[in-house]
């Protein structure tokens, strides 16, 4: 009985802070994703979680630039023995990307996850002699997840993270990051990833991955690619314009393997430039307050898929090139500017088909 009344207690406070927050104009409806995470939270179980992103979705929304999110649930229980749990402390269980199983298991130990709680991160405790049982800030992941839609996952936990969790030394991980990079080949052997960016929902880009460039392999070995694919809502625009095909997809990929373990390793603040296949074009990856961006576009979904040649990372939206940026500028201030093209004769062109 008294467990039941400190969780009445508990959404009565977390109300009353988030009526307090609401301003005269009604806020839009949350993306369907966390309705539908707070429903599978309902139905797994999960009561107090499942009220608990309810009531503060909006204060989720305004920390978060994307619809990506990763949700740590402890049980009920813990909700009942932990006491009344503060908004920062109930933030560090949500996390600003998208992680898959893949995502966590690839992660080594020590690595650094964002968190949604104001200066506290999570961070990977698996030990290397046993990675069938994953564990973040020394509490256990219960595998697989409960939810998985490409853009929110849940997963379960055995209870609460700590707060201010001191990250655990690594003696094996050396400062700095430890890309792969390769000088610019051409390439193949995209039927596997295709299949799995289809199962994701990520369908143009695997278009792109198995008509465009087939072919363009020759045999060639010690390739290194990294695809940063935007989510089909944000190329699906320029489904008709086909001679910037090429364009859009080389773009997006680099000549190296960067794995996410690579990007969370670099410093905050500092700017890391990879070569394209777009001559002069290059890609700069920033990482903010433990978030990584690719040329200002934020990395949603990390390890959307990998292996020891090939990574793909999940974006909303599309890379502008600088002409389109500025053209975004022309446009707000109404100038008109002749358009301009970017060389892409540095990319394998179709006598290598």
């Amino acid at each position: 009985m008294a467990s039941f009344f400190f969780i009445i207690f508990f959404f009565t406070s977390l109300l009353t802070f988030s009526t307090s927050q609401t301003t005269t104009q009604p806020p839009p409806p949350p993306p369907q994703s966390l309705l539908n995470a707070v429903e599978t939270l309902s139905n797994t179980g999960h009561i107090s979680m499942s009220l608990t992103l309810s009531l503060i979705t909006d204060t989720i929304l305004s920390r978060t630039t994307t619809n990506s999110l990763t949700i740590f649930t402890p049980p009920d229980t813990s909700f009942s023995n932990f006491g009344q749990p503060s908004l920062s402390h109930i933030l560090l269980h949500f996390t600003p990307i998208s992680l898959s199983l893949s995502s966590l298991q690839s992660l080594p130990f020590s690595s650094k996850i964002p968190s949604l709680s104001p200066s506290n991160s999570l961070y990977i405790t698996t030990l290397p002699s046993n990675t069938n049982q994953i564990s973040i800030n020394s509490v256990n992941i219960i595998t697989p997840p409960i939810y998985d839609d490409g853009f929110v996952v849940i997963f379960a936990i055995d209870d609460f993270f700590k707060q201010n969790f001191t990250r655990p030394e690594n003696p094996n991980l050396k400062p700095g990051h430890h890309s792969q990079c390769t000088t610019l080949d051409s390439f193949s052997r995209f039927y596997e990833v295709s299949l799995h960016l289809k199962s994701k929902g990520y369908l143009i880009m695997s278009s792109f991955l198995e008509l465009q460039l087939i072919g363009f392999f020759s045999n060639r070995v010690g390739l290194k690619l990294t695809v940063f694919a935007p989510v089909d809502d944000a190329i699906i625009g320029f489904s008709g314009d086909f001679p910037e095909y090429q364009l859009i997809f080389l773009r997006h990929l680099v000549p190296c393997v960067l794995y996410w373990s690579d990007l969370i390793d670099m410093e905050n603040g500092t700017n890391n430039e990879f070569k394209t296949y777009v001559n002069g074009f290059n890609l700069e990856i920033r990482k903010v307050n433990d978030v990584s961006f690719v040329n200002g576009v934020e990395i949603s979904y990390p390890d959307l898929y990998y292996n020891d040649w090939l990574v793909v990372h999940g974006l909303q939206s599309m890379i502008p090139l600088p002409d389109e940026i500025d053209d975004e500028m022309d446009d707000d201030n109404n100038i008109d500017k002749p358009e301009r093209t970017v060389d892409v004769s540095i990319a394998p062109d179709r006598s290598e088909f």
